[in-house]
């Protein structure tokens, strides 16, 4: 029998992309199901660039943390609103099911849950609980989780994290889509810094890549240009025409983003942002690299000459 299911997934990427590939098995299995986000743009277009128009909240991000009385009033009143709101989809679609896929976002849509006593499931994709998390649990939601550890809660089920299935393509067709002239057997290093790039990342791979000379270094960017050994593409939602292309990847320590390497069984040399909350990226670097073939986590403070050596040694 059909369900009508409420998935709940936004603010960044990472919580987003699992959430809509979890949400489509579950439509794939005959369920109707709706997925609800929060109110910034960015969460609306990586949605629309999947074929998905989904629900919106007012949430744009959580009112913790935040030393402005003017952004934690304003935020408030948005968890307020956003509460209401799911409130009104969960009887206007009659929802059956919620599954939340943490972060700010599905702080109201649990309390919503709670309140109308609906079977509400929290997917956590770090090795850390996020605040939402944590508060789930205590509240006695059921919480599956993408790595077999999740400090800060005890009771949990180990899934993993649903990661979109790759579609693998000619490395000379994945080439000519980017835009890339380079020499189909070349030694290629592909560079994701995603939404946590810094500075200090940047400049630690730009003098890596000046190192290693006989690899070709492609980045996720904003511009298409070239360097050297150096290439700078735009970035796709779709990359399946970049992960074919990749011998290794550098990414940060995001949960999807691992997911996903994971998947594509790359070797994969990951480097933890030092300012996740409870430093949660470096513990899923430490899970990832226990499942991971050929692969090493690495601190963005260390020398460039150290990631050159490990580049070689992969």
């Amino acid at each position: 029998m059909s369900k009508n299911i409420l998935v709940v997934a936004g603010g960044t990427g990472g919580h987003i992309l699992p959430g809509i590939v979890f949400g489509k098995k579950l439509r794939d299995e005959g369920n109707n199901v709706y997925w609800a986000c929060g109110a910034r743009e960015m969460e609306q277009k990586i949605y629309n660039a999947l074929g998905i128009e989904p629900l919106k909240l007012a949430i744009e991000g959580s009112p913790l943390g935040v030393k402005s009385f003017l952004v934690i009033l304003t935020r408030s009143i948005s968890v307020l609103t956003s509460y209401i709101q799911t409130l009104t989809y969960i009887i206007k679609y009659k929802i059956d099911e919620i599954y939340l896929f943490g972060g700010y976002v599905s702080y109201a849509p649990l309390k919503a849950a709670l309140r109308k006593k609906i079977p509400v499931t929290l997917h956590e994709q770090n090795a850390v609980a996020g605040k939402v998390t944590r508060k789930a649990a205590k509240k006695g939601v059921k919480i599956i989780t993408g790595w077999p550890v999740c400090e800060g809660i005890n009771d949990f089920t180990y899934v993993g994290i649903p990661a979109r299935e790759p579609v693998r393509i000619s490395r000379d067709e994945a080439l000519k889509t980017l835009g890339l002239d380079l020499n189909v057997n070349a030694k290629i290093v592909g560079i994701t810094g995603g939404s946590l790039a810094s500075e200090t990342l940047s400049n630690l791979l730009l003098k890596t890549a000046d190192l290693c000379k006989e690899f070709e270094f492609v980045f996720l960017s904003h511009e298409r240009k070239d360097e050297g050994n150096i290439h700078f593409i735009p970035q796709s939602w779709d990359m399946n025409p970049f992960y074919s292309i990749c011998d290794i990847l550098v990414c940060r320590s995001g949960g999807s983003t691992l997911a996903e390497a994971l998947e594509w069984g790359m070797s994969t040399v990951t480097i933890p942002w030092p300012e996740a909350a409870d430093n949660h990226q470096e513990k899923n670097a430490e899970e990832f690299v226990k499942l991971a073939k050929n692969s090493y986590a690495f601190n963005e403070n260390d020398s460039p000459e150290k990631l050159a050596e490990i580049i070689a040694k992969i």
